[in-house]
């Protein structure tokens, strides 16, 4: 089984799209979201379209797809981008069954050096919602520091929620 991570090209936008449009209600909560919230398809596939044309630079989002065996599975992405400073960091496992695999650290590993690298951050964050368990496991498993958990909201696809605010700087 091969695990490789790569950036989200143009003509997969609708990957991304669809994994939020299509998540059943239980999951959009686990996660902190609401369908009501969510942008419409045609609205988030023009904006991810944008963004991808972008320069580094001026970037606010960015995508990376986990691949096992070259099939796209999940995505890591980066929101509040600020180049050369930082970013908040997101991750998505899209199927179930895939889910509590190991996965998930393997790519985030891999993710966040390309992340750093790329994108030249000094800190990445991390907001989970304190009641979702799999990312509050493993965000610290991968060096990340808890800061606070307070209540917020933390993207506009998300409700007021608790989160575990978790900070990663680089070395």
């Amino acid at each position: 089984m091969r695990l490789t991570v790569r950036p989200l090209n143009i003509d997969e936008v609708q990957l991304i799209v669809n994994y939020f449009h299509h998540a059943s209600e239980a999951d959009l909560f686990q996660m902190g979201a609401a369908a009501e919230l969510l942008p419409t398809p045609e609205e988030w596939t023009k904006k991810l379209e944008l963004q991808l044309k972008l320069p580094d630079w001026e970037k606010e989002l960015f995508y990376l797809l986990w691949c096992v065996n070259e099939k796209p599975i999940g995505h890591s992405n980066l929101s509040h981008l600020q180049y050369g400073k930082t970013a908040k960091v997101h991750l998505h496992l899209w199927s179930r069954e895939q889910r509590k695999g190991g996965f998930g650290k393997q790519f985030m590993e891999r993710c966040l050096e390309h992340y750093f690298t790329r994108f030249k951050l000094k800190e990445i964050i991390c907001e989970p919602k304190a009641e979702n368990p799999a990312p509050n496991k493993l965000i610290p498993q991968l060096g990340f520091n808890l800061l606070k958990t307070y209540t917020t909201t933390p993207g506009p696809i998300n409700t007021k929620q608790l989160v575990h605010r978790y900070q990663l700087k680089k070395e």
